[in-house]
């Protein structure tokens, strides 16, 4: 699955630019941006989050302690890391790093520094729940409204799915879609309906002769998985692990 990396930073062009320097430099992230803290919170309450980016001054003693709180995890709730960005004036570097260790990234930064912090403070391997499983003979109906496109499943994990298919020129990216997935490998025979989906990124794969996508490579995060899917999930991985 990929990183679910949350930016909360009072400037919408701030949440542009931190956004497309991580996904210049990483290719299993996923994004989504808050303006404060209430923001936020909506965010963690309804998705699981894996990252908090937080835009961060000396005085915002409140950001500071909503970072601490998801860091604590508690309620049930595991805990979440974060990177407090900050101003690069080495009188608030020192009192940052008293506070917050090592959580924090002086503030501006080349894209690659962005990234070497996030996989300091969030390396892919430590989610080892959400390992993702390239299973053969593997498939997707995708729908949305009235289309429906056929995929394959190139890999799968209880976060997400990443797809490949022929492009029905009206299917939107920026719009919700509904998977039904079909095992017929490993762990399989199994099918999963009703996994409701928002697009994360996506690769051409071949064009048209006016140089239109045709064939797409996309990865989609799954949203609200229910109970029972997560089971025929787990049944399936863990078939798979035994193999």
């Amino acid at each position: 699955m990929a990183r679910h990396i949350l930016i909360v930073d009072e400037s919408d062009m701030m949440r542009r630019v931190l956004q497309a320097r991580i996904l210049s430099n990483l290719d299993d992230a996923v994004i989504s941006g808050a303006k404060d803290i209430d923001q936020a919170a909506h965010i963690l309450n309804n998705n699981t989050v894996h990252l908090i980016l937080y835009g961060w001054d000396i005085q915002d003693e409140a950001g500071l302690q909503f970072c601490k709180k998801a860091a604590s995890g508690g309620d049930g709730s595991p805990p979440i890391p974060f990177l407090l960005l900050i101003g690069d004036k080495k009188e608030h570097v020192a009192m940052t790093a008293e506070l917050v260790g090592r959580s924090y990234l002086s503030m501006p930064c080349s894209p690659e520094a962005l990234a070497r912090a996030i996989d300091r403070i969030c390396y892919p391997a430590q989610l080892r729940q959400t390992k993702r499983y390239s299973i053969n003979n593997t498939s997707a109906v995708i729908n949305q409204r009235q289309v429906r496109m056929e995929s394959v499943v190139l890999n799968v994990s209880t976060g997400g799915a990443l797809c490949e298919f022929e492009l029905d020129p009206q299917f939107n990216s920026a719009f919700p879609v509904m998977l039904s997935m079909q095992f017929d490998g490993e762990g399989g025979p199994a099918t999963i309906n009703g996994l409701g989906a928002v697009a994360t990124n996506m690769l051409v794969i071949t064009r048209h002769e006016d140089q239109t996508s045709k064939r797409l490579r996309m990865g989609f995060k799954f949203v609200n998985l229910s109970d029972e899917a997560i089971k025929v999930f787990d049944r399936i991985f863990a078939q798979v692990e035994d193999d």
